[in-house]
């Protein structure tokens, strides 16, 4: 069992709400909190450990249920913003096998603990073109095509790999995905960041990669609940019990709201601990946490 370090991520996009997820203080707009990631753009630290999550886990694999080389493959954070995000697209297995030689492609989830202000994200498009979306990205012109696609709080959202998609102004969300950390840009609002240059695009591989019959799920995650997705299960937990890690690949407890102690250490809304194999422990009755465990499903 380790504790690991949140890692803060200043964004343009993003807000000092995420200062009660284990944000970094010293950070204003933190666009994201990554409560657990071992891949080297993004490497949490271990409590009272010298090796980082991706150290320990190339010294010893095994010890993780994974093989010589890989990556833990999910990416656990606390994403918010205060502005829109960028209209963006993450690649299939294909795609990503193809083009940027990973073994697998990259979807995710949301699971809202605040909503947009205006009760919609980016999801989807209207019309499965792709020349149009093409020309639409070519003029700015995604409200005309893209759906605002209806969300409240506790509610999850599945985006799989290939769906263009942005979450919007107020969310804050626990958010799973797959640890091939790419995101292709349709367009960013002509914004400008803090050098006085606005982000780049990538037009190109996002039409490529984008799937236009790709469609999102939405479903509630309430406390009790379970959810199979392809790539992860996720487990919303709330109340005193017994949690338990059954997967021969380490599992990922993130705390979402209340405090625990474990060796004396205490343990906040937005940390998350590693559960290895047949590994567990009592929750207290005053957290709230999610349970997300992996599926090697490319290894089938």
């Amino acid at each position: 069992m380790y504790i690991l370090e949140p890692e803060s991520r200043e964004r343009i996009w993003g807000t000092p709400r995420l200062h009660d997820y284990s944000g970094d203080q010293q950070i204003e707009k933190i666009g994201s909190v990554y409560s657990a990631s071992g891949v080297s753009e993004i490497d949490c630290g271990i409590v009272n450990e010298e090796k980082s999550f991706s150290e320990m886990i190339a010294e010893n694999p095994e010890k993780f249920g994974l093989e010589a080389g890989e990556v833990y493959p999910l990416i656990i954070s606390f994403t918010a913003c205060d502005e829109n995000l960028s209209i963006q697209v993450h690649p299939t297995d294909e795609y990503a096998q193809k083009v940027e030689q990973m073994p697998y492609g990259k979807s995710e989830a949301w699971y809202f603990i605040n909503p947009p202000e205006k009760g919609w994200i980016y999801a989807e498009q209207q019309i499965p073109e792709k020349s149009i979306i093409l020309e639409a990205a070519k003029e700015n012109k995604y409200p005309k095509i893209l759906k605002e696609y209806p969300v409240a709080q506790h509610d999850l959202i599945y985006i799989p790999s290939g769906t263009i998609h942005a979450l919007t102004k107020g969310s804050l969300v626990y958010e799973i995905q797959q640890a091939t950390d790419i995101t292709y840009r349709f367009y960013d609002y002509d914004r400008i960041d803090k050098n006085g240059k606005k982000r780049d695009l990538h037009v190109e591989k996002a039409i490529e990669a984008l799937q236009p019959d790709k469609q999102v799920e939405k479903r509630t995650f309430e406390s009790g609940e379970t959810v199979n997705q392809r790539e992860f299960t996720i487990q919303h937990l709330k109340g005193k019990q017994i949690v338990e890690n059954n997967s021969d690949v380490a599992s990922i407890l993130t705390i979402i709201a209340g405090t625990l102690v474990i060796a004396g250490t205490t343990c906040q809304a937005g940390q998350s601990i590693v559960l290895l194999k047949d590994e567990m422990f009592e929750l207290p009755d005053t957290v709230e946490a999610v349970l997300a465990t992996p599926t090697k499903y490319w290894k089938k």
